[in-house]
């Protein structure tokens, strides 16, 4: 697991760290939609929007390796370099993300879901520690669905 950048945990020895994280997962907005305040999304519609919201669809879901729950745990994602919480319940095929009043993001945009974007950062660690379980689970998650590319 250290190939793709991950420790082994958190109580590693120092001259592990500084890894670097080597895998990266990405998507593209595939629509945006305003919704108002009070209304939720997905699944469930567990979770209201607190205020007037642009709503971005990332065509990536549970049977892609996303824990379905990480939009009920504040998971984030970059697009264009701004963290933006995912919202609601990731769905088998697809997830949503609350950019709230910005209106720059459009379709085609870059979504990072794993890696680095601008000057942000999100690791499969975060996932993990917002999911309770371990970056490699993540990592080993990612469904074969996902089209790789080796550099």
């Amino acid at each position: 697991m250290a190939t793709y950048g991950l420790l082994p945990g958190h109580g590693v020895a120092e001259e592990c760290r500084g890894l670097i994280p080597a895998m990266s997962l990405k998507a593209r907005v595939s629509a945006v939609r305003w919704v108002e305040a009070g209304e939720a999304v997905s699944y469930g519609l567990r979770t209201p929007l607190a205020s007037q919201s642009l709503v971005a669809t990332v065509p990536l879901g549970y049977a892609d390796g996303v824990p379905r729950r990480l939009g009920h745990e504040g998971g984030s994602v970059l697009i264009n370099g701004v963290p933006r919480r995912i919202a609601g319940t990731v769905t088998m095929d697809q997830l949503m993300v609350d950019c709230g009043s910005d209106s720059s993001v459009s379709v085609g945009d870059e979504v990072v879901l794993i890696g680095t974007q601008g000057e942000r950062t999100v690791t499969a660690d975060d996932w993990a520690d917002l999911t309770g379980t371990i970056g490699y689970e993540i990592v080993c998650g990612i469904s074969p669905r996902i089209h790789r590319r080796y550099l």
